[in-house]
């Protein structure tokens, strides 16, 4: 075996990685304010931290109304939220993904109190749903 060969065998031998159940995924998702929007924007890739909430079965994003997220309305996207312990190389990861929907009056109306607050500047009036449809979770366990 080559020094190469000996290396990437050593690696493979990291942290356990673990799937979460659903009720773990959301349990960890509801703990957050702040996730990672991922869709695509004018034929590209984008990821763009965002404040989000929970709200019954589905996500909640606030945001610029004429921003790049508005754009995704109609869209698969996927958002992730995550915590990383670099000290112990250990941590978790929660994905939603799922189409983007624009929030109706109605929805809004009974949402105002559990929407999520924006740490950023400017009129973040427009709300963006995701359902709760598709959850996946891992974790990394340390060594």
């Amino acid at each position: 075996m080559t020094t190469h060969e000996d290396y990437w065998l050593a690696m493979s031998r990291g942290a356990k990685v673990v799937e979460l159940d659903r009720a773990e995924s959301l349990e960890l998702l509801t703990g957050k304010k702040v996730g990672r929007l991922a869709f695509q924007h004018e034929g590209a890739p984008m990821i763009m931290p965002m404040n989000f909430a929970v709200t019954g079965e589905r996500l909640v994003i606030r945001t610029l109304a004429y921003g790049a997220a508005a754009r995704a309305v109609g869209s698969p996207v996927a958002f992730e939220v995550d915590d990383i312990d670099d000290f112990l190389e250990a941590g978790w990861s929660v994905v939603v993904t799922g189409t983007a929907t624009l929030l109706t009056e109605a929805e809004l109306s009974r949402l105002l109190e559990d929407a999520p607050h924006p740490w950023a500047e400017g009129p973040r009036t427009l709300f963006l749903g995701v359902p709760l449809d598709q959850v996946t979770g891992r974790r990394l366990l340390p060594r």
